[in-house]
């Protein structure tokens, strides 16, 4: 038997037989009969913590699911079995992500036609606006060459052959006009007759006219035609050129709208094509094979183990959602302790405290070990269940050569804060305060008397009594809670007793009504 349970078993049997032995001895009175006692007891004493715990691989693999949503488990390997690499552990029911596989297979087919056929659009667009612009620049070229050749052809040519008119007519005219004067001359000697010199006016005036309309039409050409000619012609290249650059903006926005669409059918391809790659790779995850040699434990019996008792076993026919711990493979690297430590027990924990492990398995071994982690935040799914428990996740390490330990098994650990050979100690419900001072209340004779102690730690049992009663003194195991002040001060036949009654008989009396204000009993 170890230490902590020798002193655990005397302190229990040492209350055991202070309440018998109060309880049997005659002579006494009734209250007396009945109030319970314990002996002060000198002997060895374990200051620390107590706590169950479970068993856990220092380093293991750990197996999710990477399927999304909730998948259903049609196989899986025996729990406890060993493996080796690439043997399959577990096959999810992937018939749905088939199907899907399958639709997404035709959607990726069809965004890629439809890619195939913007991109060949943008071909024969791009030949379409290549074909108006060059249209636009044949017509800007035509227009431009039109203007020249009037500027620098037809209006020159036409201006010199108004003057040549001009020049012509007026020589004919001044020859009309020589020959008119020679017949005046010869009609006035008399051989010329009237009629041939009447003649000879009607030339002249016809070269005249002549000359007149020949001025006229250069004076039609550099004032009006010209003029009209040129403005049509420019405005021929005005209309080109906008029509060139309007071609240009067109044949922009028409590629970039094609463009556009080209892009939008590329997305459309590698998102169907993305989401087949996802469908395939779910598809390949729907089988999980080990990915080391070891032995399997379900994570669902470690999460039960630790008192999870939400969780259901893994087995054929349960879901199970991604990300999900499944399947564990510990690693030969040592074993660890998980034990839960209450918050009001965190001052007295300490890295490297030493610490002694009772494995359910073997009931008569102790282990031992040391506290190497100490929980830094409470424990998420304890304050879930209890939210007014704060439970702190610690571990330790431990020896357990000899013997074959596996992951889960259950244990209870002292951790050992101090460990006295012989020293005082009663139970910690013993001690009361008064006044902020620790006291017990030790019998003299027949009565209870107050006796201020010195206490050291406990272990949530026992309490170190360093000074203040010495070994056999008898103390009340439920000390009485010392009166108020107030009510101290209140004459002895206005207390209550601890029966709810006053010194004298039942309490019939009550407090004064006057100004509304309470009584000293009514606070």
């Amino acid at each position: 038997m170890t230490k902590k349970k020798k002193i655990l078993w005397g302190s229990a049997g040492a209350v055991v037989v202070s309440v018998l032995a109060a309880l049997l001895l005659g002579g006494g009175s009734e209250e007396e009969a009945t109030t319970p006692t314990f002996t002060i007891a000198e002997g060895p004493l374990t200051i620390g913590i107590t706590s169950s715990g479970s068993i856990q691989s220092k380093d293991k693999v750990t197996l999710k699911s990477e399927l999304e949503g909730n998948n259903t488990v049609i196989w899986v390997v025996e729990e406890g079995v060993n493996v080796k690499e690439g043997d399959l552990l577990l096959e999810f029911d992937s018939a749905a992500l088939v199907d899907k596989r399958n639709e997404q297979e035709i959607t990726v087919a069809t965004t890629e036609g439809n890619l195939i056929i913007s991109e060949e659009k943008l071909e024969v667009t791009k030949g379409d606006c290549d074909a108006n612009l060059l249209e636009r620049e044949v017509d800007l070229t035509l227009a431009k060459m039109a203007l020249e050749k009037y500027e620098k052809g037809d209006y020159p040519q036409t201006e010199r052959e108004y003057d040549s008119d001009i020049a012509i007519a007026d020589e004919e005219m001044k020859r009309a006009a020589e020959k008119l004067e020679w017949s005046q001359r010869l009609a006035k000697e008399g051989f010329l007759t009237r009629t041939e010199l009447q003649a000879d006016e009607l030339a002249l005036r016809q070269k005249e006219i002549k000359l007149e309309m020949a001025k006229t039409k250069m004076n039609v050409l550099t004032n009006y035609t010209v003029i009209q000619q040129r403005a049509t012609h420019e405005s021929a290249v005005r209309k080109a050129t906008r029509a060139l650059a309007r071609t240009k903006f067109q044949n922009k926005s028409i590629i970039r709208q094609v463009e556009t669409e080209i892009v939008q059918r590329t997305r459309e391809r590698d998102r169907a094509t993305n989401r087949l790659a996802e469908l395939n790779f779910q598809i390949s995850k729907s089988k999980i094979f080990a990915p080391t040699n070891g032995v399997i434990l379900y994570a669902s019996t470690v999460q039960i183990a630790r008192r999870r008792f939400w969780m259901r076993p893994l087995a054929v026919g349960e879901t199970a959602v991604q990300r999900q711990e499944l399947i564990y493979i510990p690693l030969d690297t040592g074993m660890i302790v998980e034990l839960m430590v209450p918050e009001a027990s965190l001052n007295k924990l300490e890295t490297d405290m030493p610490a002694n492990v009772k494995v359910d398995a073997f009931p008569d071994k102790v282990f031992h070990g040391k506290l190497t982690k100490i929980g830094i935040l409470p424990d998420g799914q304890s304050a879930s269940l209890n939210p007014d428990l704060k439970m702190y996740k610690c571990e330790l390490e431990c020896d357990f050569s000899g013997v074959v330990i596996r992951p889960g098994m259950s244990c209870d650990i002292e951790l050992v804060k101090h460990a006295y050979d012989n020293v005082l100690y009663c139970p910690m419900q013993c001690v009361t305060r008064i006044d902020g001072v620790p006291c017990v209340y030790v019998q003299e004779g027949k009565e209870w008397k107050p006796r201020p102690v010195e206490t050291g730690l406990d272990n949530n049992r026992m309490i170190h009594i360093v000074k203040g009663v010495k070994k056999g003194d008898v103390v009340m195991m439920a000390p009485p809670v010392k009166e108020s002040k107030e009510a101290e001060k209140k004459p002895a036949a206005e207390r209550k007793s601890p029966m709810g009654k006053k010194n004298g008989g039942p309490h019939k009396d009550r407090p004064p009504k006057g100004n509304g204000k309470k009584g000293p009993q009514e606070h």
